[in-house]
């Protein structure tokens, strides 16, 4: 199913405060069986899903499908939420649901999966910063919901879907932007290596000349060149390597310390793994 031919189903859309002194065991590990779309209206704190920490502050955007598992982390937060379906297949279940300890928490409650498969697919997690253009349509929905007049329905039905709608175009512009950015540091990060590849390079010492954590530099630069950082140093200085000794006459020994093996046991070691042969044979074959 494509997200162009859902038609939402509003099961539930309020204002809401949560304090650090709810009765409620909202501050555990927590799952809900329908959709969730959350608006930070006031105050901060975060919000735990997964193994991510999201911070929440007013214009905060939170959307994802049934089933996924979060952790409030606050002392005192205003919000809207709408729990929904992407479709009416369950119209006819009009009870709202609160959520469920992920302890007692069973897939065969879930009231409808997300159906959907996209890189930005709203069953995923998807949460926004500093949105607060998007408050007025929640708002609205809201509103309409509580009003609960004889269209109401249709109308926060075709109201949700617009809101859906612009934030994933948020979230696709967001990550376009993030994957140009990513790319360019990727591309001079490449450049560092071939300048340094004789140096004692780590991914500390790399992601410390761009000012990154070595975690998330890592992370951007496979995702870019499907190589960890480490792999590409590797694969990069045993490359050198292949073409001093085709090319030059100088000693399986010094073509490891030009390349940046500073131990030639590991440099024989790992030319070997990577070519098959060991440096002073692929050597004699170059001759």
């Amino acid at each position: 199913m494509l997200f162009e031919d859902s038609n939402p189903f509003v099961r539930q859309a309020l204002s809401s405060r949560l304090t650090k002194n709810n009765p409620y065991d909202v501050f555990n590990l927590i799952k809900a069986v329908d959709s969730r779309l959350f608006y930070i209206r006031s105050g901060t704190g975060s919000m735990l899903i997964g193994d991510t920490r999201h911070a929440l502050r007013p214009g905060t955007v939170i959307l994802f499908g049934p089933g996924i598992g979060y952790i409030w982390e606050v002392e005192d937060v205003g919000y809207y939420v709408i729990n929904f379906d992407y479709t009416r297949a369950h119209a006819h279940i009009t009870q709202t649901f609160h959520p469920i300890h992920a302890e007692q928490f069973d897939e065969s409650l879930i009231v409808e999966p997300v159906p959907f498969d996209h890189p930005l697919s709203p069953g995923s997690p998807i949460v926004i910063q500093d949105y607060p253009e998007l408050e007025r349509d929640i708002r609205r929905i809201v509103t309409e919901y509580q009003i609960g007049s004889r269209f109401s329905q249709a109308q926060t039905s075709a109201l949700l879907k617009s809101t859906i709608v612009s934030i994933l175009r948020h979230a696709d512009d967001a990550q376009h932007a993030h994957d140009e950015k990513s790319t360019v540091i990727v591309g001079q990060v490449i450049e560092y290596i071939g300048s340094n590849y004789a140096s004692e390079l780590s991914n500390d010492s790399i992601a410390a000349a761009f000012h990154f954590h070595p975690t998330y530099l890592n992370r951007i630069f496979k995702a870019c060149t499907g190589s960890t950082l480490h792999e590409y140093v590797l694969h990069y200085r045993l490359n050198m390597a292949m073409e001093i000794l085709r090319t030059q006459n100088i000693s399986v020994s010094e073509t490891g310390k030009l390349c940046g093996f500073t131990n030639p046991y590991h440099f024989s070691k790992a030319f070997r793994r990577y070519t098959g042969k060991t440096p002073s044979a692929y050597q004699s074959i170059s001759d």
